[in-house]
C-alpha cells in the first residue's frame, strides 16, 4: 500500500484528499504546515507529496526547496497545489523540482491519475 502525503493549512483540503486517497486504497499522511510536513515526510517516506503553494510561515515553494535539498526525501515526486495556477507558478515549481502543479479545488480523477501513474499504488 502506497503512502500519499498532503501538506496544506486548509483542513477541508486535507479532508477531501483523505476521501480521494482512500478510493485508491492508499494510506494518507497529512500535515497542516510546512515544518510538520517536512518532519512527516522524513519520518514516513511517502510515495508522493502534494504541497499547497500558499501557507503561513513556510509556503509550498520553500517546502519543495527543502525537500529537494534533503537526500533522504529528494527523490520523492512532489506536486504543488494552487488555487491560482499560472505559467509563472508552474515554472517556479518545476525549477525547484516539482513534477507538476495541480489546481485546487482538487479533482478526484486528477489526483487518482497522478497516484496511479507515479507508482503510488
Amino acid at each position: 500500500m502506497g503512502k500519499i502525503m498532503f501538506i496544506d493549512d486548509d483542513p477541508m483540503v486535507l479532508r477531501m484528499a483523505g476521501f480521494i486517497i482512500k478510493k485508491c486504497g492508499c494510506q494518507i499522511l497529512t500535515a497542516d504546515c510546512g515544518k510538520q510536513g517536512l518532519n512527516t515526510a522524513t519520518e514516513q517516506q511517502p510515495n508522493i507529496i502534494f504541497v499547497d503553494a500558499e501557507m503561513p510561515e513556510m509556503n509550498g515553494f520553500e517546502v519543495i526547496s527543502q525537500l529537494k535539498a534533503d537526500s533522504s526525501v529528494a527523490d520523492i515526486p512532489v506536486y504543488l497545489m494552487s488555487g491560482t495556477v499560472t505559467d509563472e507558478i508552474k515554472l517556479k515549481a518545476k525549477q525547484l523540482g516539482a513534477v507538476d502543479t495541480v489546481e485546487k479545488p482538487l479533482k478526484p480523477e486528477i489526483i487518482i491519475g497522478i497516484v496511479k501513474n507515479s507508482g503510488g499504488i
